[in-house]
């Protein structure tokens, strides 16, 4: 059983994550101690090193990737040695289909002490049936910087309402200047607006559940009287890592 986190809300977000299929909070709700919050001031430092996404064809978009895999039981978090992204051309007809490499966070960010808390904290707030508990998680971060210049806004990828594929997906604000725009819409599978609200505070966060809806966020333009803007995020998925089942071949189905 993962133990509490250090950091903490009041709000009942499983709760809330499992009624509406998504969950709002600000981050100035959030209780975070002393010292992670010196291990966020160095993560929200190394998005100044981002290296471009090369799948970006306006070249105003910066990543890194990494996955972990989750022992719920053990209370144990561990990076794996993938760094690739794959998602089917039905969720993502722009870049899916195709697996998109991302430089890692690398090893220092990887073992930041905040996003370790930051990644439990998000995963006690999945509502998981029980037996998920029991199972390796896979876990992906995406450090996220969209950077909008005169003419050129920062777009998501896909730039459409849309699905991940993974269960449940945290969008955590890192931090936005010099720009408008980048309003986050979370719709019911009819799609149908449930909710739209922009990211501003460090930490704001919308999560959502997969199967009950769909998202996406909005293009970042530029504010008046700046020649360049950003956006950065933090995303944070976990998938339940289903058992490997073989058949038996068909002339052993027949034979026996």
């Amino acid at each position: 059983m993962v133990q509490s986190p250090k950091i903490f809300i009041q709000q009942k977000l499983r709760e809330d994550l499992e009624r509406q299929g998504y969950a709002c909070f600000k981050g100035a709700n959030l209780s975070i101690p002393q010292d992670l919050r010196r291990e966020l001031d160095l993560l929200v430092r190394d998005y100044e090193d981002l290296p471009p996404d090369q799948h970006c064809e306006g070249g105003n978009r910066y990543r890194r990737h990494s996955r972990y895999v989750l022992l719920p039981w053990l209370n144990l978090l561990e990076p794996r040695p993938v760094s690739h992204y794959l998602q089917s051309r039905d969720l993502n007809p722009k870049d899916g289909g195709v697996i998109r490499i991302f430089a890692r966070l690398g090893e220092a960010l990887e073992a930041n002490a905040f996003l370790r808390e930051l990644i439990f904290f998000d995963f006690i707030n999945a509502p998981f049936d029980e037996a998920v508990w029991s199972t390796p998680v896979d876990v992906g971060v995406h450090a996220i910087r969209c950077v909008a210049r005169p003419g050129l806004p920062g777009i998501s990828s896909p730039n459409r309402l849309h699905k991940d594929g993974e269960p449940f997906t945290f969008v955590h604000l890192i931090g936005r200047h010099g720009i408008t725009g980048g309003k986050n819409l979370v719709t019911d599978n009819a799609k149908k607006l449930l909710v739209s609200l922009t990211l501003t505070e460090r930490l704001d966060t919308v999560a959502v559940s997969d199967k009950d809806g769909y998202h996406q966020v909005k293009p970042i333009e530029v504010a008046p009287g700046h020649s360049e803007g950003y956006r950065d995020v933090l995303l944070i998925d976990f998938t339940p890592m289903a058992p490997v089942t073989l058949e038996a071949p068909a002339l052993c189905k027949e034979s026996s």
